[in-house]
């Protein structure tokens, strides 16, 4: 059998919302192994792990996505981040993937 073991890093402030996105894969099949952070030098420091995958919400009370993004693309291009938020239209999830995010779900369709 194939091992589906994700490694996340979740870029995240609600922890509640971190569990949510982890409860929804799980019951997709895969097994997940996470970590959430919420500032940015937890988020570099993560990093050095060499996730297979990043959530990253768009807004933070000390960061936010877009910042992600750039720090992603130079320390660890070849990691898929996927922008998540409530908050944010359309418009600026497009403006994530243009600057380097792989994907955006807006959280109320997660």
């Amino acid at each position: 059998m194939e091992d589906k073991t994700l490694h996340i890093v979740i870029l995240e402030d609600n922890p509640d919302d971190a569990e949510l996105m982890v409860s929804e894969l799980e019951r997709e099949g895969f097994t997940i192994e996470w970590s959430r952070v919420d500032t940015e030098k937890a988020f570099r420091e993560a990093l050095d792990e060499k996730p297979d995958l990043i959530l990253a919400d768009y807004k933070l009370p000390s960061f936010d996505g877009m910042s992600a993004v750039k720090i992603r693309q130079k320390l660890a291009p070849g990691i898929p981040l996927i922008t998540v938020s409530g908050t944010i239209g359309e418009e600026l999830a497009v403006e994530c993937v243009r600057s380097g995010a792989t994907d955006y779900v807006l959280k109320e369709h997660f």
